[in-house]
């Protein structure tokens, strides 16, 4: 290749400097893609996952479709880019964050493959920094000693910080802001790699001005506080204004300040260096030779990229509660009530009575233990402590503590801001041969629930568990502040740790407001750490075990008991030793070997190992709940995984809070079905499916039909109005609401009105109805249990194989504003429904004695109970 010709590929022309300037199109390249890395890492800020998302993606475009002075120049470089481009866009739909970051790496990798010159280069550069930056946050949620090192960096940069404002700075790692020093670090580096002289100055400089611009950002971010404090509260009318928005954002987006200012360090260092023209390689060995150790190359690094995720988030051992014994301490601040007939509202639920019922439908064995007495835990497996508040009689912590170190495991279940006059509390007692204490504290968080909040680490017990909804559990309650050996189980992300007053009248809770001193970000909500031959895990917050809070965040609790009744440890020792090795070998090796189709080999199998491992530990971690166990099948799920219509606060006017605690006063465990499964009904008596607007699937239908014919009951609620998405598996069974499928003719809303269901001579006991519409079977032999006007059916329910299938024209019918109010508060006086439900479900169970509405038992039995017909 002649001199011209070099210096064209390059584009530069023979007359230009032997070094080549930075141009704007490649600063648009570097910038555009280290904010889409941290974009995708959550590093920015809050954000909403679906924004998170399209933002990374947006960002990437961008980076990629920037205009460049040296275009592409394969033939395949457009197939390339489509190629890379949509795997991509897979990968940011995982919910796992660090594939997400991923498919930053992966497109960039396209492109540098794909492109030519100056722009190969610098595009590798980048793909190999956010590589190395997602094996980084991989080993964060995967090596607890690695996540413990950072939250440690962590406190030493508020320190620093504190030092220069004198205003306390308390961060962890998100608003620390260690994301962005790894990841410009290793950009750095890289680039300084490609320089021949003068590498230490620039060295010198270059990471002066990245920890000089990070200083920056936190001696802001130590201000937060008062920043907040000045920005006054925004109206419902300014929610969505300017000010509004910055109200909103202060301090949960100040990451982004720190993003923008190393934005503006990177575009600023990329120019500042010259860049010299890539020698031409002397190929010296045999085309064979260099074939050979390219293969060894990618043997060498696709091995270390399986195995690195395989050691850190694959648990293959089934979890299992079968035969296990449990024991529950009767005592703390709690009670073991559940929902009872005639006690209503949210506080109707009780606490804990359901925790055993629940535990023995996985094949546990429950027991609430008085004392803790040795003749209780001496064949235990887990020993649960909920809120304990009594002192400690003599010899039981000693007990405890024995237990857990000749195997057993301990669950303890903290609160808020709780101490006695000495600073203690018994959760803390019991936890003192550990490194876990539970903090004086309210972890509060900043979206209710900690919906999109959570972090947990690579666990059996959280493998693939959405944040999405609050299956985690977690409400308000204390954070943990642990040391080595403990172990994070559970992050919150965005809250912060409001602490206590002792003077306050509101259970020493807090100000609610987040002051200068208090922890911001990454709050540990549950850790663990082995103690002898067992372990201990402990929780902030006991609101994941209450039956209220239960229904949806058992997924989670059935691993966690599953796990603790099982006897290995999820990171032990050597495991994290054997994770950080694999993590430190995987790093050289990339540096050494940093050609683009090696670093794209890599990405695709992190990708791989990390789904796949992820995918097995889900599936060892399932325990499903089998209602069989109790005589009859005690088990009922509600759908929730067709977008159904009510709302997922339970307890506003469009929830089913009060339709979950009445399946429950009927001796059901009430569950919530997130992920509609066949394996899931098969082990239930009741499925509840709520005006659903997505459609079933064949298969779902499938599985649905095959469950009723098993002797599984089937009920659906919907108007007319969200009829549609329903109607395919309505016909399965011969239903149709609103007009019968031959009649034409607009059917006429019933709207809201009564109708009796239940009569003895001139007594009758009625049903309420929201919004009702016309209900038809095409059985002649389908039941009528409730008429509308000119006796058109609105209830109906056919027998259907072994079990039974009921169509409710009604999509608010078991609402809470049809049913029961958060207060308890009567329907004009009466509790109609509550009793319609108590007398249809004894009905439906074919129980031998069919509860009667109480104006009617003082009388002899009803007539005609239920009508036969639809016409």
């Amino acid at each position: 290749m002649s001199q011209r010709r070099l210096l064209q590929s390059e584009g530069l022309t023979k007359d230009s400097s032997p070094e080549k300037k930075a141009d704007y199109g490649l600063t648009f390249l570097i910038v555009f893609s280290l904010a889409a890395a941290w974009i995708a890492a959550g590093s920015t800020g809050l954000l909403s996952h679906p924004l998170r998302r399209v933002l990374t993606l947006s960002f990437l475009g961008i980076a990629i479709l920037a205009p460049r002075p040296c275009p592409c120049r394969k033939n395949n470089s457009r197939l390339i880019m489509l190629v890379s481009a949509c795997i991509a866009i897979y990968l940011t739909m995982s919910p796992l964050q660090t594939i997400n970051i991923l498919a930053v790496s992966l497109v960039l990798a396209g492109y540098s493959i794909s492109s030519s010159g100056f722009t190969k280069r610098i595009s590798l550069i980048l793909s190999v920094s956010i590589l190395i930056f997602t094996i980084y946050r991989i080993a964060y949620i995967g090596i607890p000693t690695i996540w413990i090192i950072s939250d440690n960096i962590s406190g030493i940069l508020g320190n620093i910080t504190k030092s220069v404002t004198n205003q306390p700075l308390l961060a962890g790692p998100t608003f620390a802001g260690i994301d962005f020093l790894i990841l410009m670090s290793i950009f750095w580096i890289l680039c300084l790699l490609e320089i021949p002289k003068s590498r230490t100055t620039k060295a010198f400089y270059g990471f002066a001005g990245i920890f000089a611009g990070h200083l920056c950002y936190l001696i802001a971010l130590s201000y937060a506080p008062q920043l907040a404090h000045a920005v006054s509260e925004p109206t419902s009318e300014e929610i969505w204004s300017w000010a509004g928005l910055f109200h909103k954002a202060i301090p949960w987006n100040f990451p982004m300040l720190a993003c923008v200012i190393q934005l503006f360090i990177a575009s600023s260092m990329f120019r500042w260096i010259q860049w010299p023209i890539d020698k031409i390689p002397s190929k010296t060995e045999s085309p064979l030779l260099l074939w050979h150790k390219k293969y060894l190359l990618w043997i060498a690094g696709a091995g270390l990229a399986i195995l690195l995720p395989l050691n850190l988030a694959l648990y293959p051992n089934q979890l299992t509660l079968q035969g296990k014994k449990i024991v529950f301490s009767e005592k703390g601040f709690l009670n073991w009530l559940k929902p009872e007939h005639g006690q209503y509202g949210r506080l109707s639920s009780g606490m804990y009575g359901m925790l055993p019922i629940f535990t023995e439908s996985m094949g546990g064995i429950s027991l609430i233990s008085e004392n803790l007495s040795q003749e209780d835990l001496s064949d235990a497996d887990v020993l649960v402590l909920l809120f304990p508040d009594d002192p400690w009689e003599e010899g039981q912590l000693q007990r405890i503590w024995n237990f857990v170190k000749n195997g057993g495991s301990l669950l303890v279940m903290g609160e808020h801001t709780t101490c006695d006059s000495n600073g203690s509390n018994r959760f803390n007692e019991v936890l003192e041969p550990t490194n876990i204490q539970v903090e004086f504290d309210c972890a509060t968080f900043t979206i209710g629930g900690w919906l999109q909040s959570y972090e947990p680490i690579l666990h059996p017990t959280t493998a693939a568990i959405p944040d999405e909804r609050n299956k985690f559990g977690v409400v308000i309650g204390a954070s943990l502040n642990i040391n080595w050996p403990a172990r994070p189980l559970l992050i919150g992300r965005w809250g912060w740790s409001d602490m206590g007053d002792r003077g306050s009248g509101r259970a020493m809770m807090g100000d609610d407001i987040y002051n200068p001193g208090e922890r911001l970000g990454d709050l540990v909500l549950a850790a663990e750490q082995p103690l002898g031959k067992g372990r201990i895990i402990a929780f902030g917050d006991t609101s994941g075990l209450t039956n209220g809070i239960n229904v949806s965040s058992y997924v989670f609790t059935s691993r966690l008991f599953g796990y603790l009744a099982g006897h290995s440890n999820a990171h032990p020792m050597w495991k994290q030793i054997s994770g950080i090795l694999l993590f430190v070998l995987l790093i050289i090796f990339i540096f050494s070997n940093s050609s683009p189709l090696n670093v794209t080999l890599i990405i695709l199998c992190l990708t791989i190992s990390l789904s796949i491992s992820n995918s097995i530990t889900q599936k060892s971690g399932e325990i499903l709940p089998d209602g069989r166990y109790k005589s009859p099948n005690n088990l009922a799920y509600v759908d929730s995984s067709h977008l159904e219509a009510y709302s997922g606060e339970s307890w506003r006017p469009d929830g089913i809070g009060g339709f979950m605690l009445t399946l429950m006063r009927n001796d059901y465990i009430a569950l919530s079905l997130a992920e509609f499964s066949r394996k899931h009904i098969e082990l239930a008596d009741l499925f509840i499916s709520i005006a659903p607007s997505r459609s079933f699937s064949r298969k779902e239908q499938e599985a649905i039909k095959d469950f009723v014919m098993n002797g599984g009951d089937f009920i659906i609620t919907a108007g007319m109005d969200d009829a549609g998405p329903c109607s395919s598996l309505l016909s399965q069974f011969g239903f149709t609401i609103g007009s019968p499928s031959t009649d034409k003719i607009e059917p006429t809303p019933f709207g809201y009105f009564k109708s009796p269901y239940l009569g003895l001579q001139d007594k009758q006991v009625f049903v309420r109805f929201n919004a009702a519409w016309p209900v038809y079977c095409n059985d002649p032999q389908a039941k009528v249990i409730a008429y509308g006007r000119d006796n058109v059916p609105v209830i109906i329910m056919r027998n259907f194989g072994k079990g039974n299938v009921v169509v409710i024209g009604d999509t608010c019918f078991a609402m809470n504003k049809n049913l029961e109010w958060e207060g308890g508060e009567t329907f004009e006086g009466l509790r109609e429904n509550a009793d319609f439900w108590r007398w249809f479900i004894s009905l439906l169970r074919d129980q031998d004695e069919q509860w009667i509405p109480p104006a009617l038992q003082e009388s002899s039995p009803p007539t005609n109970p239920i009508q036969e017909g639809t016409n």
